[in-house]
Parts: structure tokens; sequence; C-alpha cells
């Protein structure tokens, strides 16, 4: 006698949909806790490229990440980010062309990749952010996030996910296929 097969439930469109969005943002999670969890464990800290000044070796719109150390390290040809001396708020992040300590002051003479000069003023620092790696294009996600159009777009992830899993939830009791045989009937005794 063939053994029958036991039918599984067709899955729905909203349970394959809600399926695939809860294994993104599972996987999405995931590299994000890793990423903070890596940061926290050695020290390094992330900041968006937002200037063409030191394509193509760093993208406007990459992620780098630095860690912080004496400026005593540093040597001719490193990338360092350091405090902006022109007086604005922010962070450059150039190669250093010169390095000069004199009595416990290190002055840093900077320029960036893609620019015909040096910057103008010299970088007085005791600590810079030696340059540790780049993501590429990972800078503009996260900078598009916090804007208010990327709010809404979270926002509405957010309720797509929570649709999905609501609607696509399965029936507690399969309904029957047209055509499908029926056990006979059991005798009482």
């Amino acid at each position: 006698m063939a053994r029958r097969r036991r039918e599984r439930p067709r899955r729905s469109l909203w349970q394959w949909l809600g399926s695939a969005l809860l294994t993104f943002s599972a996987v999405l999670g995931a590299i994000a806790i890793v990423t903070v969890a890596v940061c926290a464990v050695l020290g390094l800290r992330p900041v968006v490229v937002i200037s063409g000044s030191m394509e193509p070796t760093l993208p406007v719109g990459s992620l780098i990440f630095y860690r912080t150390v004496p400026a005593t390290q540093v040597v001719t040809g490193d990338i360092v980010t350091v405090p902006r001396q022109d007086g604005g708020t922010g962070l450059i992040t150039h190669r250093v062309k010169e390095v000069a300590t004199k009595g416990g002051v290190t002055t840093l003479r900077l320029k960036g990749d893609a620019n015909a000069s040096e910057d103008p003023l010299p970088y007085v620092v005791s600590s810079v952010g030696s340059f540790v790696g780049v993501v590429p294009v990972a800078g503009t996600i996260a900078l598009a996030a916090r804007t208010p159009l990327g709010i809404a777009a979270v926002a509405t992830y957010v309720a797509a996910l929570v649709a999905v899993i609501v609607f696509g939830r399965r029936q507690k009791a399969p309904s029957r296929r047209r055509g499908a045989r029926r056990a006979p009937p059991v005798a009482a005794e």
C-alpha cells in the first residue's frame, strides 16, 4: 500500500513576503549589532565622508573608521581625522604631508589626495584619528536615514513588516481542497 504524503498548506504571498522581510531585518540587525560591538571592543569611531577631497581613496558617501592615537605616532603618508582648524565645526580627514614635534607639541601639515595644495593652516594636535578602514556607500545610507524622508522610509518599512506578519498568519484549520476524498466512516460497535 502506497503511503500518502502529508500535504503542507501552501504559503500565501503575504507569508512569503513576511518571511523575506523578517530574514532581511534579522540580517541587517545582526550586521548592526556586530558592527557596534566590534567598534566598542576595538575603540573605533565611524565618520561619513562628505567631500571629495580624498577621492578616489575615500569616495564621497563612504563610512570610514578611525582609532584615536597620540599625535606622536603619526608619520608622513598616514590618513588622519582631526578637528577643523579654520573655525568651522566638524572633522577633516586628509593625508599627512609633514609632522613636526617640538616641546611635546605636534603640528601636522595635511593635504587631501584630490586637492592641488596643502591645507592652508597647520593642525596643532595632541591626538588624531588614525584611519583603519572604509565601507563605500554606507555613509550615504546612514546620512539618508537621518533625514525626514529617510525616517519616513524606515517607518513605512516597519509598517509593511507588521502588515505582512499580521496578514500572513496561517489559518488554524486549512480549508479542504475540492474533490478531496474523505476517509470512509468507521462503523460503531
